[in-house]
Order: C-alpha cells, then structure tokens, then sequence
C-alpha cells in the first residue's frame, strides 16, 4: 500500500516520474508487499519524487511530505484504515495516536516508534533511527489524522524536531 501510494504522489509531476519511480520496484514491477515494503525501493522511489519536486521549485523535503501526506490519505481510505479511523474517531485523538507505533511496527523492520500525551490537546510522536525521515513520515501522520478526523484547515498544527545529525530520529508534535 506505501509503495503504490509513492507511486501516486509520482503521478502529481507526470506519467514520466511514475515510470521512473517504478523502475525501483522488482523486476517484475510488481509491487511487492500490501502493508510491508522493501526499503530501499521506498527510499529510491521517494528519491524520485524529491528530484521532481526540486524540479518544479518545490523543496525536496516538501514533495516527500506531500507523498506521505497521499500515503496517509490512502491508508484511511483502504478497508484496514477505515476500520482503525471508524474505532480511533470513538476513542479521540489520542488514542488514534498511540496506536501509530504498533501501524509502524507492521509496516517496517527498522527504527523505533513510541508516543506520549503532551496535553489534553496535543501529543508527540518519537521516531528513533527510522530511514523514511522526518518529512514523509510526518506528512502520513498529519494527512491520516485529518482524513480519519475531518478536521478542518489549522485544526491540526504539528512541528518536527530533529534529534540527531542524519534526521533518521526526529519528534512531531501534534497540537489540535
């Protein structure tokens, strides 16, 4: 489902991008996993859609988070995330939240995930040695969080910090 959503954020900067990008996927350009994905034609992928981005005045951290932002957008629209958006939207936001470090953990086999409660409203989500970085990670959170809440523009107001030297251990802080 990341891969395929790489691929559709591709298709923003043209039927050329999304050839180049699927050059990355197996030989037999299939897609390989569902939730899963082999991260290194992740991070090429992603690369691609990066250069594209530069390529028409966007920053390269910027096409990344628009990428994730389709990610998590798909995600809430696919059978597993309107099930998680149907019981998250009961529970409040929090809990939706708390539940992104067990998504990860499915979904990659590198990197550590973990999530605390700041304030009644807002929240902080740790990435630790994640090689996806700080901009398509927080794009799918912020893109999933409003998809899954219907929350309005400047509802939801997130800030990443990076913590160490390769941004592979950054912080995003949600406040709504």
């Amino acid at each position: 489902m990341f891969l395929e959503s790489v691929l559709a954020s591709a298709g923003a900067y043209g039927p050329e991008v999304v050839a180049r990008a699927r050059e990355h996927l197996s030989a037999e350009g299939q897609l390989l996993e569902n939730y899963r994905y082999p991260v290194k034609a992740m991070l090429e992928m992603l690369d691609v859609v990066g250069q594209a981005a530069q390529a028409r005045g966007m920053s390269y951290g910027e096409g990344l988070f628009q990428s994730g932002w389709v990610a998590g957008t798909s995600y809430v629209r696919s059978s597993v995330g309107r099930m998680r958006a149907m019981v998250s939207t009961v529970s409040g936001l929090h809990r939706a939240l708390e539940g992104i470090p067990s998504a990860a953990a499915q979904a990659v086999n590198f990197g550590a995930h973990s999530y605390r409660r700041v304030t009644p409203g807002s929240g902080e989500l740790r990435f630790m040695e994640d090689l996806i970085g700080p901009s398509w990670n927080a794009g799918m959170v912020v893109g999933s969080v409003k998809a899954a809440f219907a929350l309005d523009e400047g509802r939801l107001k997130y800030e990443i910090s990076v913590t160490d030297e390769d941004a592979s251990s950054f912080l995003v802080r949600l406040d709504w």
